[in-house]
């Protein structure tokens, strides 16, 4: 049982900056709040399976999530470079509006489209999939093990699990603290998450 969590809210986030693989915006008070949600969600679904470990992204904001997730499952924690987000190159530190404008003459769907001269989706994808194959060795059949990535590592991943080119099929939305599920079947099951609102 494999569990992919996206990392809470971050600094850009609320300051809608193009983040990519910048490793330095921090988890917010509210995106705190988002990993303990997720993190009181992975305790419920998990229940008495032991967790061999919980693997994150080294950026910042997975980084924090993974610790507060680690720490309620008293599991081990390590990081692994393959989490990242996808590099968007000269994007990244960009307001949203400007990388919605200086993107606009380009296709984002396009699996081999190298983003301000950044990753691809399909280089994103390949090794996002070559991580969680490499986990999956790992674990022993009765255990569990916890992803802490982000929102367009995760939806390239589950695209290609249901055998779409990354960028093509149907728009999955990742909320921060979200968290999906792999059981063994090529979809995906999501948890519910009692997310905090603005304000909680």
């Amino acid at each position: 049982m494999i569990y992919l969590v996206r990392h809470g809210e971050s600094e850009w986030n609320v300051a809608q900056r193009t983040q990519g693989q910048t490793r330095h915006p921090r988890l917010t008070e509210r995106g705190r709040a988002q990993a303990q949600a997720a993190a009181r969600a992975l305790l419920t679904d998990i229940g008495s399976t032991p967790v061999s470990c919980v693997v994150s992204s080294d950026l910042v904001r997975a980084v924090q999530t993974a610790e507060i997730v680690a720490g309620a499952l008293s599991a081990r924690m390590c990081v692994d470079t393959r989490l990242r987000e996808q590099s968007l190159g000269s994007f990244e530190g960009l307001s949203y509006a400007e990388s919605f404008a200086a993107g606009s003459a380009f296709d984002w769907s396009d699996p081999d489209l190298r983003v301000g001269g950044g990753e691809s989706l399909r280089e994103m994808a390949t090794r996002m999939t070559t991580a969680l194959s490499d986990f999956a060795d790992e674990l022993n059949t009765t255990g569990a093990i916890v992803v802490v990535s982000h929102g367009d590592a995760i939806r390239a991943l589950l695209a290609g699990r249901v055998g779409a080119f990354p960028g093509a099929g149907t728009w999955v939305d990742v909320p921060n603290g979200s968290v999906a599920v792999l059981d063994g079947t090529n979809g995906a099951r999501w948890l519910a998450v009692d997310l905090p609102v603005n304000g909680r």
